[in-house]
């Protein structure tokens, strides 16, 4: 999202569009799909034709990605403005008034701050960004979001990643998924029972198991990509069976990573609990201590993680 060549009057209307945003559920409302605005939709590489679904996690991720941006001391501000973790289902200004009881600032105060949070959060969209690129690695993911639906003997996975190549004329982008087993004793996954069907942003090739639980396969997008560029890719596997987590655990840097796990009606587990940078070995161990999440009444949980580290896991387990 480099600035250059951007003019004030996108930044303007961008402004308009993120205070329209922020209105009833904010990010979460149901009409976001057709509510997001031309502005905030180029930003996020929302293309003509895209299904609701995935102009849903593109803006999702783009707000995320601009309040994760902010000084510490707006972000919390920003992810009530724009309802980012509402498990409450609050609207726009019930979520202001339980922000100003908390820091003890009347309504009229939180809401001046909401607009200049929102005027921050747009001059970020506009400012001008100088790509840190280690030629070391071939690509880094700018974002990463899952969505995992436990749905009776099957799960669905949804991932959207934006990743930035360092390379040029980068083909193909060699990626793997970590279904996981119910239990210890059960016996390796079988590939023909996994479906990996790509939806946006480019082909899925040869897909293999390369251990009991785990299938790489590659991403090719459309055209090759060259140092700097940014391409999002939008794929879903399904399987028929999945650990009680899920995790990213990446091979190269990732500067942000949100997931959000759904379970069925009657389904929902006693607890669910925050992985956050832990050896892969030890994703699933019982002794270790963790912090709670909460799972809404929807049967919702979610959680977010910035500027991960390769080789450790990060992500959301449930009993």
């Amino acid at each position: 999202m480099s600035g250059e060549g951007m003019s004030v009057d996108n930044e303007d209307l961008l402004d308009r569009e993120l205070r329209s945003l922020r209105k009833g559920l904010g990010v979460h409302q149901v009409a976001l799909p057709r509510a997001a605005g031309p502005v905030l939709r180029e930003l996020s590489g929302v293309r003509a034709g895209d299904p609701p679904g995935v102009v849903r996690d593109r803006v999702i991720a783009t707000v995320r990605d601009l309040v994760g941006r902010l000084a510490p001391g707006w972000r919390e501000l920003a992810g009530v403005v724009f309802g980012l973790d509402n498990p409450g289902n609050s609207g726009y200004l019930n979520r202001l008034a339980g922000y100003g009881r908390v820091a003890e600032r009347d309504v009229r105060t939180i809401q001046r701050r909401a607009n200049q949070v929102v005027r921050l959060v747009a001059e970020l969209a506009y400012a001008a960004e100088v790509p840190v690129i280690d030629a070391g690695v071939p690509w880094h993911t700018k974002r990463l979001a899952v969505q995992v639906a436990l749905r009776g003997d099957h799960v669905e996975m949804f991932e959207t990643r934006r990743i930035v190549s360092h390379r040029p004329n980068l083909v193909d982008v060699e990626h793997a998924v970590s279904v996981g087993r119910s239990a210890p004793g059960d016996g390796p996954v079988d590939l023909a029972a996994l479906g990996i069907d790509e939806i946006a942003g480019g082909a899925v090739l040869a897909p293999r198991m390369v251990s009991a639980d785990r299938v790489a396969f590659r991403l090719r997008p459309p055209r090759p990509l060259g140092v700097g560029d940014e391409h999002d890719f939008f794929f879903r596997v399904r399987a028929p069976v999945m650990a009680p987590y899920c995790c990213c655990t990446p091979q190269f840097a990732c500067d942000l990573f949100t997931v959000n796990v759904r379970f069925e009606p009657g389904h929902r587990p006693p607890r669910a609990w925050r992985i956050d940078g832990v050896l892969s070995r030890e994703v699933a161990d019982p002794v270790a201590e963790r912090p709670d999440l909460l799972v809404d009444s929807t049967g919702e949980v979610r959680a977010e993680f910035t500027n991960l580290r390769p080789a450790l896991s990060y992500g959301i387990g449930w009993a």
